[in-house]
């Protein structure tokens, strides 16, 4: 079993969060690295069996820059057989019309490349108007707002990462 965080970062954010999913893992000594999609090659993607992937919706529902650039690399990454999780942060109040857009961007494209998408997370607690992230009521994947809700992430953190231990089978593995 191989795990590895991907993420984009434009102010930090995102970032925040993928080292708070690491240091999850790693009270059940699971050890992930975190790669951040500036530095590396998506095709680095093909070496890990389960995936988590944070990207940030930017202005009017956008990629992140660094996914933005990189996005089209996904077509050329075959993804059968990978779990892939995906988490983002985001504004619902500022762009309640494309609130976590990201997160169904990049799923979607995971998915029509073979992935089988876990941790869906509820959309109940937030406020937002239309998000192409959201699917059968559910968003791709861990949504956060630091801009207006900061007192939730640490603990939809703790809960995300549970959810996905059982999910990735990662329990029977840990320790």
């Amino acid at each position: 079993m191989s795990l590895a965080i991907f993420y984009g970062s434009s102010n930090g954010m995102t970032e925040d969060v993928a080292q708070k999913i690491a240091a999850e893992l790693e009270k059940l000594d699971i050890d992930v690295p975190l790669m951040d999609v500036f530095q590396v090659k998506l095709a680095d993607m093909q070496a890990y069996d389960k995936l988590l992937i944070g990207c940030p919706t930017w202005y009017i529902g956008e990629l992140q820059d660094d996914w933005d650039e990189h996005f089209g690399e996904l077509d050329d990454i075959d993804f059968s057989g990978k779990q892939v999780a995906l988490f983002g942060t985001g504004d619902q109040i500022g762009y309640s019309d494309t609130f976590q857009d990201a997160l169904g961007i990049i799923g979607k494209k995971c998915r029509e490349q073979g992935a089988e998408i876990v941790g869906w997370w509820p959309t109940d607690g937030y406020t937002f108007d239309e998000s192409v992230g959201v699917e059968n009521g559910l968003f791709f994947g861990l949504a956060l707002d630091d801009d207006n809700q900061p007192e939730l992430t640490d603990e939809r953190v703790k809960t995300w990462v549970a959810q996905l231990i059982r999910e990735f089978k990662l329990d029977l593995v840990a320790g």
